[in-house]
């Protein structure tokens, strides 16, 4: 399974507050998740999975959508966290010589690789996400604050430099993000061949490069 499941995994199985069949839900419930869809699967599909009572879900999670939200948002969040340390910033003189070309030529690759390995995970919200305002909103609590905060010092700092068009950073975020997920999303479905990925992540980066330049 995924990098992300397996530190997911670990984090619910050491986590002292849950019992063991609170644990085989949430286990359950990525699971399903990422096979069926979060739309598709039912608390009913859940029990069976997990091998408990249905009666045992809204016992300790009150519904599917909570057993989401409530749940399995955090602890995707402290994964990720952990997956993808905050810590760009810890070189600030360096970041004040370096390009945003060669800063983008160094930290994308390492992540548009652990994103494609996470697809599952990730395909889980897409199609709620495309559809549901309120997935939208939680799907925000997916991303480590740490990690907000920190990229919006980074655009911050290139705009300064004068390499970055003067918009705010939520905006330039907002398209590099856009951009580097459809990216990873075409890829999965076979628009790029792996032999040409090194290319293709040349381009991509030649491509938010010029597109937010000043």
């Amino acid at each position: 399974m995924d990098s992300i499941f397996e530190l997911f995994r670990q984090k619910v199985e050491n986590n002292e507050k849950l019992t063991p069949k609170m644990q085989d839900i949430l286990e359950a419930s990525l699971l399903l998740f990422a096979e069926q869809g979060y739309s598709n699967t039912s608390t009913k599909d859940i029990s069976r999975a997990a091998q408990v009572a249905e009666g045992t879900i809204f016992k300790h999670f009150g519904s599917k959508e909570n057993l989401l939200y409530a749940s399995i948002l955090p602890i995707l969040s402290q994964s990720l966290e952990d997956l993808i340390p905050a810590n760009l910033l810890s070189n600030k003189d360096y970041l004040q010589t370096v390009s945003f070309s060669d800063f983008l030529r160094q930290v994308l690759p390492e992540r548009i690789n652990l994103a494609g390995k996470n697809l599952k995970i990730w395909k889980i919200f897409l199609t709620e996400y495309l559809y549901q305002e309120s997935m939208r909103d939680n799907l925000v609590t997916l991303v480590p604050k740490v990690a907000v905060d920190e990229l919006k010092q980074i655009v911050t700092l290139f705009k300064e430099k004068g390499e970055l068009v003067d918009w705010p950073d939520e905006e330039i975020l907002r398209f590099i993000i856009s951009t580097v997920a459809g990216y990873v999303i075409s890829q999965s479905m076979g628009f790029s061949s792996s032999s040409q990925s090194d290319t293709d992540i040349d381009h991509l980066i030649q491509f938010l490069e010029k597109g937010l330049h000043p």
